[in-house]
């Protein structure tokens, strides 16, 4: 907090949507496009000047925003000083200048509340079921899906790698580590398959009985066991129905940012690791303050438990900027060149109105070698999406910087349930094939990003590792990528959707 702040003391409330805004150094409100234009300016004084000042300067930002991330990621992976200066800039920002209506910031709550104890309640489920195998529904061996996914552009070759790995080691000790899944009852997060496979996981989601139910039945199934989160004012029987369970189960971890950040050191106490996995996905710009609320649990645990006792992991867009390897410029490249006829005869059909653009791929020569960095993100999800999901890959690069196991894991589009049910976002996902794009179906993609978790926290060899990802950042983020085929795009991925979605409505299922 600067000097012209007020700092309050920071205190537990019993209600939820208290609500939280963005503020400005001096605690002036800000609205979410204001807020994102501050964190970033603020981000780049110090090892971009003239680009902070452009930052501010700008008088459009929905408009323009994409192009300063752009630049942004471009110094956050060409100088690794300045990438990791610029990430811890921006999460410090990010965790103060977002306060509740007494004036307390995420951080400070997150802070306050991992030095209290016992604010939650476990409750444990364990299953009765033997675990299950990593692909149990494959006819082919693990490395067989993973090579078909690479040889169709869908996958990087490191998950063919993370697939030979778990193919030759089929009895991995994955209940030795707690998974602490932050709204671990997503459609995508790993929590169903993590306990499917035997592993044990702590769940943080809102109170809904009927998805606690579910959940709960789905443990009891399985050979792993589910951690249950109760705040401490509610009064539990020992013996409780699972139903009784569920009707009290959950917490928002918003709201209640400093209960979470309290059970989790409480977790962490008799463990030998744990591993902090963020899953939220809110629209608008809620976004921000819900991954804001994740980073902040992420940031005092990593403050407060030793290296070797947390690991943590993302699960990622592809709809972000993009570092990857410099090879993937030239695949982009080609992929517009060897277009057919008839694709040059649509592709001219659509440019007047800006669509179907050539990819722009830029290569950038860092001391460290080449990478590719371009922009795959989409206008239409706003600026507040972007921000959200771009502070992933900032902690990512801080916590690899000092040391922690970092799993960042890009997940395909996906066929998820919020995807079906909105009609135009399941044309334009029909439409997606026509450019060679493949959204996996939801389980499919839940499994395999619990799968490549799985593999990152055992193989030395993997670029989660703390050995490799602080020397080597960009296959951190991007060496174990499944996006589905839009790093492969011959076209700037921005420039497909409307003639994927027009293409979706002529096609049938």
């Amino acid at each position: 907090m600067s000097a012209h702040a007020t700092v309050r003391p920071v205190k537990l409330v019993t209600k939820t949507n208290v609500g939280f805004h963005f503020a400005d150094d001096r605690g002036n409100r800000l609205s979410s496009t204001e807020f994102a234009k501050f964190l970033l300016a603020k981000s780049l004084d110090a090892c971009d000047p003239a680009l902070a000042a452009s930052v501010r300067s700008e008088g459009n930002w929905r408009k323009n925003y994409q192009r300063y991330f752009l630049a942004v990621s471009k110094i956050e992976f060409a100088n690794r000083n300045h990438g990791f200066d610029l990430a811890s800039s921006a999460l410090a920002t990010m965790g103060a200048q977002i306060i509740r209506e007494d004036g307390a910031s995420l951080s400070q709550l997150a802070q306050f509340g991992f030095g209290q104890r016992n604010l939650v309640h476990t409750i444990r489920i364990k299953g009765g079921s033997v675990a299950q195998r990593f692909w149990p529904e494959a006819d082919n061996a693990l490395p067989e899906v993973a090579d078909s996914w690479a040889q169709q552009g869908l996958a990087e070759d490191d998950v063919v790698r993370a697939f030979e790995f778990l193919h030759r080691n089929p009895g991995l000790p994955i209940a030795d580590d707690l998974l602490i899944a932050l709204a671990g009852n997503a459609e995508l997060a790993p929590t169903r398959d993590w306990l499917a496979m035997g592993g044990r996981v702590a769940v943080v989601a809102r109170p809904n009985p009927k998805a606690w139910q579910e959940l709960i039945a789905h443990a009891r199934s399985t050979g792993g066991e589910l951690l249950i989160c109760v705040d401490s004012s509610v009064s539990i029987s020992s013996t409780a129905s699972d139903e009784e369970i569920a009707a009290v189960a959950g917490l928002n971890f918003v709201d209640q940012v400093a209960e979470v950040a309290s059970w989790v050191h409480d977790l962490s106490r008799n463990e030998n690791r744990i591993v902090i996995s963020s899953n939220a996905y809110v629209g608008g710009s809620k976004q921000i303050i819900a991954q804001a609320a994740q980073d902040a649990i992420i940031g005092v645990a990593s403050e407060n438990i030793a290296r070797a006792k947390l690991a943590l992991s993302w699960l990622a867009t592809p709809l972000d900027v993009v570092v990857a390897d410099s090879t993937i410029a030239e695949k982009q490249l080609a992929a517009f060149d060897i277009r057919n006829f008839s694709e040059k005869v649509r592709d001219a059909i659509f440019a007047p109105w800006g669509q179907l653009k050539p990819a722009q791929p830029e290569v950038v020569d860092s001391p460290t070698g080449k990478f590719t960095n371009f922009d795959a993100s989409s206008v239409r999800q706003g600026s507040s999406y972007l921000l959200a999901k771009h502070s992933e890959k900032w902690r990512a690069l801080v916590s690899a910087r000092r040391g922690n196991l970092t799993s960042f894991t890009v997940a395909p589009p996906a066929t998820t349930r919020s995807v079906l049910r909105v009609k135009i976002l399941e044309k334009t996902y029909r439409g997606l094939g026509a450019f060679g794009i493949a959204p996996f179906e939801a389980t499919a993609a839940r499994r395999a990003m619990a799968l490549i978790l799985l593999r990152n926290l055992h193989d030395p060899a993997s670029p989660a590792a703390p050995q490799n990802s602080a020397a080597s950042p960009v296959a951190m983020v991007s060496a174990t990528a499944i996006h589905g085929g839009i790093w492969r795009l011959g076209y700037h991925p921005d420039s497909i959707w409307v003639a994927a979605t027009l293409l979706g409505w002529l096609r049938r299922k």
